[in-house]
């Protein structure tokens, strides 16, 4: 955890242990593909400048994810700062670059959202005065819905609402199929880990699972590919 009284927007880094995130989504031999998302986002924010607050399973509070998150939000606003960015640890195609354009936004007013591919969000960038917790607690968190619902939100304000590059991030191992096609946009070592779970993944369903390994791969076909916004 990293705070300084030097700027107005701070970091919210919302994200469950990499041994938690491995018992949640359970991804076959996931271990070390958890271990590089954690310390890939503590990296990333580390060289924004930006003071940061790490909150994971330890320092969450509530009963629902909601809760837990709202009242992360609220607790990094109550430290003084004016806006918050927050992410998470799932979205390997995040970069510096993504945090930074969402600062320069909030230093312009606007509110930002990050959207990721299955109808949430990988960032959002609020300021204080557009946050009412509970408001935020009944969105519909963890659903296909959130994003949509977070932009309605941010379009009652007067503040402009601007959408950066849509991402993918990391729910189950058909989502390492379908990063594996945006390998380039990774680092070297989490394209490494998913290249290689894929291969074990397609492998396990090939000798347990014949219909199923087809079903994997040709879902992502049927979805279309989705060309990544330029923010």
């Amino acid at each position: 955890m990293k705070a300084s009284n030097e700027h107005h927007t701070a970091i919210l880094v919302f994200a469950l242990s990499s041994e938690e995130e491995q018992k949640r989504k359970k991804i076959r031999n996931g271990d070390r593909l958890f271990s590089a998302l954690y310390e890939h986002s503590l990296n990333i924010v580390s060289k924004t400048g930006l003071p940061y607050f790490h909150y994971t399973e330890k320092e969450q509070e509530g009963n629902s994810f909601g809760e837990r998150f709202t009242n992360a939000i609220q607790a990094v606003f109550n430290k003084g700062y004016r806006s918050i960015i927050t992410i998470g640890n799932d979205s390997p195609q995040l970069k510096i670059s993504h945090i930074q354009r969402a600062a320069v936004l909030l230093d312009h007013n606007k509110s930002v959202i990050g959207p990721s591919a299955d109808g949430g969000f990988y960032l959002m960038g609020l300021h204080r005065k557009n946050f009412n917790l509970e408001k935020f607690k009944d969105l519909p968190w963890q659903t296909s819905k959130l994003a949509t619902q977070l932009k309605r939100e941010f379009s009652k304000t007067t503040f402009e609402f601007v959408p950066l590059a849509r991402l993918f991030d990391i729910d189950n191992s058909q989502d390492l199929c379908i990063l594996s096609k945006y390998s380039d946009q990774l680092t070297y070592r989490i394209k490494k880990i998913i290249l290689s779970l894929v291969g074990i993944t397609a492998s396990i369903y090939k000798t347990e699972y014949p219909s199923i390994e087809q079903f994997v791969f040709k879902s992502h076909q049927n979805r279309g590919s989705p060309r990544l916004l330029k923010a």
